[in-house]
């Protein structure tokens, strides 16, 4: 990948994201994305699972690094490297990393792709291109595209895995990270209360109140 999205709006474009997944889906088991911005008193974490094996984890650091780590299950990539293709992956990371590295939540013997920003306007290092397997597709590009791609973008993964059609226009706000109304809410999924999402929804996304 070439070209990867600011700190600051890789951060509000998952917070979105999490906003969005968590008023289709509620009960957490049955969404793809999520963000907690307590994972630790120095990080936030933006993650992605889709319950068929594909998913990514991104760490956002208050000293300005961010870092990322991901599996595609159907890739070229993991196909051929599977376990040393995690462990060339890990030896990526520089030593101020290596606890993202070896964090043991991110699942890192099962990894197909990786990378970081040391500092907020650096480039993006990607992992795979410093390793034996730097000519196979990890699935990246796939599963990271909602992180650079439009709203309509999210309309149409809506369509596709909630089987439901959800406005353009709606998306678009929570994409600007917008005060949230019930008439949004309702305009997603009417089944959802704010009562029942509030919590998760302000205090551990961290979605702006007002």
């Amino acid at each position: 990948m070439n070209f990867f999205p600011s700190n600051p709006y890789l951060i509000q474009r998952t917070k979105a994201l999490a906003a969005l997944d968590l008023i289709m889906s509620p009960e957490w088991d049955g969404r793809y994305y999520s963000f907690n911005c307590a994972w630790s008193p120095s990080e936030q974490m933006a993650s992605m699972r889709d319950g068929c094996g594909d998913e990514w984890w991104i760490v956002f650091h208050t000293d300005g690094w961010a870092a990322l780590k991901g599996l595609g299950h159907k890739s070229p990539a993991w196909s051929k490297g599977r376990e040393q293709l995690s462990t060339d992956l890990q030896r990526t990371f520089p030593p101020e990393l290596v606890a993202f590295a070896t964090e043991p939540a991110f699942r890192w013997d099962a990894t197909s792709f990786a990378g970081y920003r040391r500092h907020p306007h650096s480039d993006w290092i990607w992992s795979r291109s410093l390793t034996r397997f730097s000519a196979l597709d990890g699935g990246e590009s796939e599963l990271l595209s909602l992180l650079s791609g439009t709203p309509q973008d999210y309309v149409d993964f809506a369509a596709s895995y909630y089987e439901t059609d959800v406005p353009l226009e709606i998306v678009e706000r929570f994409f600007g990270l917008a005060p949230i109304t019930m008439d949004m809410i309702s305009s997603l999924n009417p089944d959802t209360e704010l009562s029942a999402i509030h919590t998760e929804l302000f205090d551990e996304i961290a979605y702006p109140r007002n």
